[in-house]
């Protein structure tokens, strides 16, 4: 079989696009966010244009080449909404709604490629606009007689959130060659787009969220002053190597609510430079055939790089503490805000999200910028 071209190599240009994006919501600026989401995904259709160029010129243009390539074998819900997008000459003007099996496969992806959405109670509420969550600690089973105060702690049991809170808008530009490849092509184009930037924007706000119009992310102070809706940071922590008295004492024990709870395992979020200049080389070991082990604690724990931690710090909590939850409207309009770009239309479609830690003591932030560090030495008198 020949070999494919495969244009994901060229890895700068996503990475500096994807890193473009991050910024630009970082600014809250919307028309820097609005241009930079346009270049995200505008890098994510030339590379599937090519992908779809070097298959067509193969004669392996077959179903099993498109699944390795990421193409789905359609239903025929989805094949009839592609085709009615393609005939129509675009999105405007479709009204049926994106088939719920392809926000769906959104919602798989998501959750497959990423680690830190994969690891937090990360929830699709589509249709559902309130969520229910247990409060805390507080135990909402109970032995004896149906009384007030034990009516009164099942109400304090459980915390509604509303899923539908914040707005999530991602913009798909299509130009017309996107249209002439078909409905897999297609599919897999506006899967990508809604995948790689809400996973962008989703593991920011899972970080980094305010809570004003967004999640409020592990973070931030629940109990902390709420300036103009946005909640402070929490106070981190020092701690300056990873040794088994220092994880459990600083981590472990906290962790357990004062003994309320055991803790199976522990999710330790850092950026991915503090990961291989501090966590790898303290957690990798020479064995003694001579071979090394990598991701080594004296914790159960689970270590997940992410570039919305800042440098030189650490999150630590229970991963499910972290609740998560995300809604599509299903459908794909033309983005008004937007002027349409030389034979290419631009669309938008709305996700609605929320998310927060369950509780404030879910999740303990770190200053590890001491790490590895040699002690300073004390002169000699």
């Amino acid at each position: 079989m020949p070999k494919i071209k495969n244009l994901d190599k060229d890895k700068n240009a996503q990475l500096e696009a994807q890193q473009k994006l991050l910024d630009a919501m970082k600014s809250e600026d919307e028309q820097v966010l609005a241009q930079a989401m346009v270049d995200f995904a505008n890098n994510i259709q030339d590379n599937i244009l090519e992908e779809a160029k070097a298959v067509a010129s193969t004669e392996f243009n077959d179903q099993r080449v498109l699944a390795e390539r990421g193409g789905y074998v359609l239903t025929s819900q989805e094949t009839a909404f592609y085709n009615e997008v393609i005939s129509n000459k675009g999105f405007a003007g479709v009204e049926e709604l994106v088939p719920a099996t392809v926000i769906n496969r959104v919602f798989e992806e998501l959750t497959r490629d990423h680690a830190l959405l994969k690891a937090i109670d990360f929830v699709n509420t589509t249709a559902t606009t309130e969520w229910i969550l247990k409060n805390g600690d507080v135990n909402p089973a109970f032995w004896g007689k149906l009384t007030d105060p034990i009516k009164e702690k099942l109400d304090n049991g459980f915390k509604t959130v509303k899923t539908n809170l914040y707005k999530l808008s991602a913009f798909i530009p299509v130009a017309k060659s996107m249209l002439d490849l078909g409905p897999v092509w297609l599919d897999k184009y506006v899967r990508t787009v809604l995948a790689e930037a809400m996973a962008i924007a989703l593991e920011e706000a899972v970080v980094n969220g305010t809570g004003k119009d967004q999640p409020i992310g592990m973070l931030k102070n629940l109990d902390g002053a709420v300036t103009n809706g946005v909640y402070p940071d929490k106070k981190a922590t020092a701690i300056t190597d990873l040794k088994p008295i220092t994880l459990g004492k600083e981590v472990m024990y906290p962790l357990t609510h004062d003994g309320k709870r055991a803790v199976a395992n522990v999710l330790l979020v850092v950026n991915p430079a503090d990961y291989w200049s501090k966590i790898f080389p303290a957690t990798t070991f020479l064995t003694q055939n001579g071979t090394y082990v990598y991701g080594v604690l004296p914790i159960p724990a689970t270590i997940v790089q992410s570039v919305s931690v800042p440098v030189g710090k650490m999150i630590a909590g229970v991963a499910r503490d972290y609740f998560l939850g995300v809604g599509s409207t299903r459908q794909i309009e033309v983005a008004k805000e937007l002027r349409i770009l030389e034979d290419e239309d631009v669309y938008v479609t709305k996700q609605y999200a929320n998310g927060q830690p369950k509780d404030n003591d879910a999740f303990l932030v770190f200053d590890i910028s001491g790490i590895g560090k040699e002690p300073e030495q004390t002169p000699e008198p």
